[in-house]
């Protein structure tokens, strides 16, 4: 996707200089503008770090979900240091469903009041 430099920030700056799936702390370079649609977040487009980016490929969000809550059976299948991990409690498999960061995101004032893409309702919201 092509976006100016002002765009590219006031995108960056509308989900608190984070990824919209992880929500991990954004460089100023290397990461993502990436239509995700209306559905999901204001605009259609969502900021996403290089990991999720390659973690997700072509998927949807809720395909992403998916393949990520598999994660954790794939590595109880063929992780012994994961297992291993588990057995001394260094980490704790959550039965809860994946929730991305822009889920998190969408009730706190900073990222509704952010500037969107869309300059013509920018304006028109403006008067």
């Amino acid at each position: 996707m092509n976006l100016t430099k002002r765009k590219r920030e006031a995108l960056r700056e509308q989900f608190r200089g984070r990824c919209a799936f992880c929500g991990s702390k954004l460089p100023a370079r290397e990461w993502h503008a990436e239509f995700i649609g209306e559905d999901y977040v204001q605009g259609g487009i969502a900021p996403v770090c290089k990991e999720c980016r390659t973690a997700k490929g072509n998927a949807s969000p809720e395909a992403f979900r998916t393949l990520l809550a598999e994660q954790v059976e794939r590595a109880q299948r063929h992780s012994a240091n994961f297992r291993t991990a588990l057995r001394f409690g260094l980490c704790h498999v959550k039965a809860e469903p994946v929730v991305f960061w822009f889920e998190q995101c969408a009730s706190f004032p900073a990222v509704t009041s952010a500037p969107t893409l869309i300059t013509s309702q920018n304006t028109a919201s403006a008067a």
